[in-house]
């Protein structure tokens, strides 16, 4: 018995007409399930995002700053972004952070009040959009940080209680705009590949051996000489395969040491792994193909799953062609960006990802 995916090696002479719904009424299914597929869209992409706030009351006045303090840390951690909040239609947002909030409360946890706001995905991603922003793509790889001191009485990791303060800002820094922040053991197994000296001579063959035990593939090294008081120098280099960039500087507080690593880390981070949101002047629709849909069943598999696509707004049928169905993509702006959104899907293989290319972007549906 032949599975579906074999059937679409068959010729078309060799298919049971009861194999495939006769165009006319797979007209009329698209028709209809379409409409439901919008329905579904936008179910599916109300997730509520939920932030607490520490207040010390639950004045008006309070409310209204503990509203946009939840507005920005989530615009922040959606887009991987610090300029976002720049842009003067998310100041105008933030400055009206109320409205935009689905609910808010507040909760009281051991003597302390908290503000918890509720805040639709939707909402969120509308003005990333409107702001010609990025959010980013599903799931992100950690940073993996590695740490040397110079002092006067030699090199060493930056391992001792010395940095932690260090690590805890660094490691908020990070969460804050949506990345996970690691760092190394630094013991017996790490020092057999990796020294202080190591790193201090930008010998970073070892460095990069010595995080695959890890499993981690984006680096950062930092190397910093302390000065007097607060003072510091460091340089902050990012890794990852054949890239490798660095940045400098001299500082006198925690927070400007941390910025430059930060900010070069992510803007890297979000080329890789975020997409950008068009504002409505610039989108046009993506159109894709699917082969292999060859029932209802599949159908309405396929249009759920693709209905689930981060940042998309609308699913529009154009046409059934046999087992092939083309669907028009709103909210999903380019190839690359369709691509980095499907990242985890297994169901959906990609086939062809040129959209230039005769018979533009094609996937085959492997669903059962």
């Amino acid at each position: 018995m032949r599975t579906k995916a074999q059937r679409r090696h068959v010729s078309n002479s060799g298919r049971r007409m009861s194999d495939y719904l006769p165009l006319y009424r797979w007209f009329v299914v698209v028709m209809w399930f379409g409409a439901m597929g919008l329905s579904a869209t936008a179910q599916s992409q109300s997730d509520v995002l939920i932030t607490r706030i520490d207040v010390e009351d639950r004045s008006e006045a309070t409310i209204d700053l503990a509203a946009a303090e939840a507005l920005k840390r989530v615009l922040l951690e959606r887009s991987g972004d610090p300029e976002l909040l720049s842009d003067v239609a998310i100041q105008q947002a933030l400055a009206s952070a109320r409205s935009q909030l689905a609910l808010y409360q507040f909760e009281r946890v051991e003597g302390r009040i908290r503000f918890v706001a509720h805040i639709d995905r939707l909402v969120i991603e509308g003005l990333i959009r409107e702001a010609s922003g990025t959010v980013w793509a599903g799931e992100r790889p950690p940073v993996f940080l590695w740490l040397v001191i110079d002092e006067p009485t030699g090199r060493r990791f930056g391992n001792t209680a010395a940095e932690q303060s260090l690590w805890v800002d660094f490691e908020a820094a990070f969460s804050a705009l949506g990345l996970n922040l690691r760092r190394p053991l630094y013991d017996l197994a790490d020092a057999t590949l990796v020294s202080p000296d190591t790193l201090w001579r930008r010998d970073y063959g070892p460095v990069v051996e010595a995080s695959a035990r890890y499993g981690m593939t984006h680096l950062l090294v930092g190397r910093l000489i302390s000065l007097s008081g607060d003072r510091a120098i460091a340089e902050w280099t990012y890794l990852h395969e054949m890239l490798e960039q660095s940045v400098s500087i001299q500082a006198d507080t925690r927070a400007a040491l941390i910025e430059p690593g930060l900010a070069m880390t992510m803007a890297e981070m979000r080329q890789l792994f975020a997409v950008e949101l068009k504002n409505e002047a610039a989108r046009q629709p993506l159109m894709i193909s699917i082969e292999n849909v060859v029932d209802l069943a599949d159908y309405q598999r396929v249009t759920q799953l693709v209905s689930g696509i981060q940042t998309l707004e609308q699913v529009r049928p154009i046409a059934v062609e046999g087992d092939v169905l083309r669907l028009a993509l709103f909210g999903v702006d380019d190839a690359d960006s369709l691509i980095r959104l499907m990242a985890s899907q297994t169901e959906l293989q990609w086939v062809n990802t040129d959209p230039d290319a005769d018979g533009g972007l094609l996937l085959l549906w492997q669903g059962s």
